[in-house]
């Protein structure tokens, strides 16, 4: 089946979309037969967008230990491209490899770790995306790489981004300086912020209370859940701090208060 499907990839776009949305179906089931062909997939600069998400998706079902190293070098050149939207599916290419493919986490955080650094708005906040997936399916592994994804805490400003920062700082808090300072700087803006971050900000809060029951996050344990009540009118977010374990919080944080 290889070499027809390869041949269909050398059509005009609309015929190539067709055959890509295809081989998706079949590497689904039975990717080794196009393991040795993954160089066909890799977008050209004339490819139309909608044939370059295509070949993103192949490429990453088809990545391996074997490829990864030229498919990382390929997912690096697009996140530098202009088209905002394809960059970001190129940066949460390079985090769903490193989900998939252990051996590799590291190699794939190297990269995001050096998109971070040109600091381009939207590739960071997309890379703090993935690394909060990355953190998640492989715990206390690479919280070495904390301290410079704060550096970039006052460039976020998009929901998904914030809360993925928030919820590290609340993850690896004891290991974080000054990780109630981090979240202060988020507090100020709380009834402004959408109910995604607002929800993060409370777990996390939590997080630091518990890890670090100290007179700052007591104190912001306080603000937080006082700002959840009375200055929003999210009802998921009223009726998680009304239920029994934030209660109980309140109470502990007015008492050593």
């Amino acid at each position: 089946m290889a070499p027809p499907l390869v041949t269909l990839l050398s059509a005009e776009p609309e015929i190539q979309y067709v055959a890509l949305r295809n081989i998706n179906l079949i590497v689904q089931r039975r990717p080794t037969i196009l393991a040795h062909e993954i160089k066909v997939f890799f977008c050209k600069y004339n490819d139309p967008i909608y044939v370059k998400m295509e070949k993103l998706e192949i490429m990453i079902k088809l990545a391996s230990e074997r490829n990864i190293d030229q498919v990382l070098l390929e997912f690096k050149e697009y996140a530098t491209e202009v088209d905002v939207d394809f960059v970001r599916k190129a940066v949460r290419a390079i985090g769903r490899c490193a989900i998939k493919l252990e051996r590799a986490a590291e190699r794939c955080i190297s990269v995001l770790l050096e998109l971070i650094k040109i600091k381009v708005n939207y590739v960071v906040q997309e890379a703090i995306i993935v690394i909060k997936d990355i953190f998640r399916r492989y715990p206390n592994t690479y919280e070495s790489i904390i301290a410079t994804l704060c550096e970039s805490l006052d460039t976020l400003d998009e929901p998904e981004a914030k809360a993925s920062m928030i919820w590290i700082i609340g993850e690896y808090a004891e290991r974080i300086d000054n990780a109630d300072e981090l979240l202060e700087s988020f507090l100020e803006s709380f009834p402004e912020e959408p109910a995604l971050v607002q929800l993060q900000l409370l777990t996390a809060t939590v997080k630091l209370f518990l890890k670090k029951p100290t007179e700052g996050p007591q104190q912001m344990i306080q603000v937080v859940l006082n700002n959840a009540t009375m200055e929003t009118d999210n009802p998921d977010l009223r009726d998680l701090v009304f239920s029994f374990p934030f209660s109980r919080l309140r109470q502990l944080a007015m008492a050593a208060w």
